[in-house]
Order: structure tokens, then C-alpha cells, then sequence
């Protein structure tokens, strides 16, 4: 996503905080890696918020770094869902590693990560979600929206079988 039309296209970045580069949905990840000149002039030519610490394509901390590294991921379109799941494991494992001594409110925000990624991971695993949930790959559907979309394709075969036995009668 390096194009004024696509920034437009997407939801904003939602980071932990607004000093975060990486952590948190809806990271801008390949306008970042373009450098902070490309990033902050694709937000303002978008009317996107800059978001981040200069430089915006550098993790801010620890937690920040971890989150860097599972974004590589995240915008892989191609990414399977296991591969996505595999991602946010290495989130979760990377941030278990922040300690109080790494600041308190960095802790904080590390363990309220992992959280919620465990929360994402267990409605995945029900198939209320699809698998892969908030990347640019893993599964099209989840589920749930499978067994969905299978009931109303037979309820079309139903209809159509319907309207034409009401056809033949009149």
C-alpha cells in the first residue's frame, strides 16, 4: 500500500499510542519502509493522520520491534492463515519477553498485546472470524461465513426449484 489511492482506501493506523511506528492495527508497513519523507508525504496527500515517532520507519521500543517484525507478515497476500497464526505466536512470544524493567507502561502494553491476540486467535479458532483475521492473507472466509454462504447457496437451488415447479403449474 504505497499509493495516495489506496492510503485513502484504508481504515486508520490504531497503535497502542500515538508515538508507536508498528504496533497496533492498520500499520501503513510499506509506506514506512519507503522512509519517513514517503510516509509523511503519502499521509498528507491522502489527509491521513501521521502517526508514529520519527524515524517512522524504526521501532520506538521493544514491543514496537516485535510488532515490526509480525507486520512483515500481515501484508503478505499470499500469507496463508497458518502462516499468519504462526505470525502472531511469534508476536506473543516476542512480547512475553518485555520486562517491568523495560519501562512499566511498555510491560503493560505488552501483556495487554498478548491478550488480545490470544482473544483474536481463540474466535478464529471458533470460526467465528476467518483465520488470519486483520491481514492481507490467511483464510477468504471463516467458518462460520463458509456454513453462511453455503446455506444460502441452497436456499438459491431451492428457490430456483420452486419458481420452476410454479412454472410448469401455471
Amino acid at each position: 500500500m504505497t499509493t495516495v489511492q489506496e492510503a485513502k482506501k484504508r481504515g486508520p493506523e490504531r497503535h497502542l499510542t500515538n508515538k508507536y511506528n508498528f504496533a497496533g492495527p492498520g500499520t501503513f508497513y510499506e509506506a514506512r519502509m519507503k522512509g519517513s519523507n514517503f510516509y509523511e508525504n503519502l499521509m498528507k496527500e491522502a489527509g491521513r493522520k501521521v502517526v508514529g515517532t520519527k524515524p517512522y520507519n524504526v521501532p520506538i521500543n521493544k514491543v514496537d520491534a516485535c510488532a515490526k517484525i509480525h507486520d512483515a507478515t500481515y501484508i503478505d497476500k499470499n500469507a496463508s492463515a497458518a502462516k499468519v497464526k504462526a505470525a502472531d505466536r511469534v508476536f506473543q512470544n516476542c512480547v512475553s519477553k518485555v520486562k517491568p524493567s523495560d519501562g512499566i507502561q511498555q510491560a503493560i502494553l505488552a501483556k495487554a498485546a498478548k491478550i488480545g491476540f490470544e482473544g483474536k486467535l481463540k474466535v478464529e479458532g471458533a470460526g467465528l472470524i476467518r483465520k488470519g483475521s486483520f491481514a492481507a492473507g490467511g483464510d477468504k472466509h471463516s467458518v462460520l461465513g463458509q456454513k453462511l454462504k453455503g446455506a444460502v447457496g441452497m436456499g438459491r437451488k431451492a428457490m430456483g426449484s420452486v419458481s420452476k415447479t410454479i412454472k410448469k403449474v401455471i
